[in-house]
């Protein structure tokens, strides 16, 4: 199957992964979560992002992933995969899969562990978008990669290639994304922002995002979603209203490390109901998270 350039928007979810005690896939959890974020109005769905622990995992795994969520999602909303490695072959590989299992577009991060020139990165992103018909969101996340994308260089790539049309902004600087805004949009009315912190949404917004791939909204999608159709809708008050009350949800993000532990912990008490395990190397749900996550959820999402 071959794909088409197609562009992104709203809320779109950075679903996690969830296993069984084998550490197979739970195939009913994760269906089950992906049925709740359709039934809230999420815009999409991205897989395999950091949050989906795709650096856990083999590449045949993420295949097998890919193809059985991708189908499984019938169309229902658009759907991102996140196909980055550190290896350019790799990456081209998942990205060919993607596209093959019926998704509509990539998100792909910069090679981690060495620090690249912006030429260099030029020319990483660009065999990518050339290896694929469907389109490619880049994802900028400096915390985990340790170098940032500059907006000139992701001016440059969306000047260059059409079928690159986003990038996801995993950044706590509103100036990043303001510039990120600016300078994209002197080269590609169409190209899109995407905000990654909560508290960056509505404030992204304003500036021209295109939405958000937001962690509170794997748990809580009803604020992201509302939020970002009311601000569409031009209902600045309610809009402002569920700004204030998503900001108390980034409290999530301080209660483990890595940070996923929780949204996890949090999925597996508000949405579906019973423990899934994890796998290595993240470390079990210990019973102080537990207790942590669960007076979270009496807080706030009860």
């Amino acid at each position: 199957m071959t794909g088409k350039i197609r562009g992104f928007h709203g809320i779109i979810p950075p679903v996690v992964t969830l296993f069984n005690e084998d550490g197979g896939f739970h195939w009913e959890a994760n269906k089950k979560l992906t049925d709740y974020l359709i039934d809230k109005g999420v815009h999409g769905i991205l897989y395999m992002g950091s949050t989906g622990e795709f650096s856990s995992l083999s590449i045949q795994q993420r295949k097998t992933f890919v193809s059985k969520m991708v189908e499984y999602v019938d169309r229902r909303v658009p759907v991102l995969v996140g196909t980055g490695t550190t290896t350019l072959i790799d990456t081209i590989d998942l990205s060919k899969h993607a596209q093959a299992s019926g998704a509509d577009g990539v998100l792909i991060v910069n090679p981690y562990y060495w620090k690249f020139s912006e030429d260099q990165l030029f020319e990483y992103f660009s065999v990518i978008a050339d290896s694929v018909e469907i389109s490619v969101i880049l994802y900028n996340i400096p915390l985990l990669t340790g170098q940032s994308l500059s907006a000139q260089l992701v001016a440059r790539l969306a000047d260059k290639k059409q079928n690159i049309v986003g990038i996801k902004d995993t950044i706590e600087s509103l100036g990043h994304i303001r510039k990120l805004i600016s300078e994209t949009k002197k080269v590609r009315k169409d190209f899109a922002v995407f905000a990654a912190f909560d508290d960056l949404v509505l404030p992204a917004l304003q500036m021209g995002a295109a939405g958000a791939i937001n962690g509170t909204s794997v748990f809580a999608p009803a604020y992201s979603v509302n939020l970002y159709n009311s601000y569409r809708e031009g209902e600045y008050e309610k809009a402002l209203e569920l700004h204030q009350k998503l900001l108390p949800l980034m409290s999530i993000y301080e209660l483990s490390q890595p940070l996923f532990l929780a949204i996890k912990e949090t999925v597996n008490q508000a949405v579906l109901g019973y423990d899934t395990p994890n796998i290595a190397p993240a470390p079990s749900i210990d019973t102080a998270l537990k207790t942590n996550v669960q007076s979270f959820v009496n807080t706030h999402l009860v």
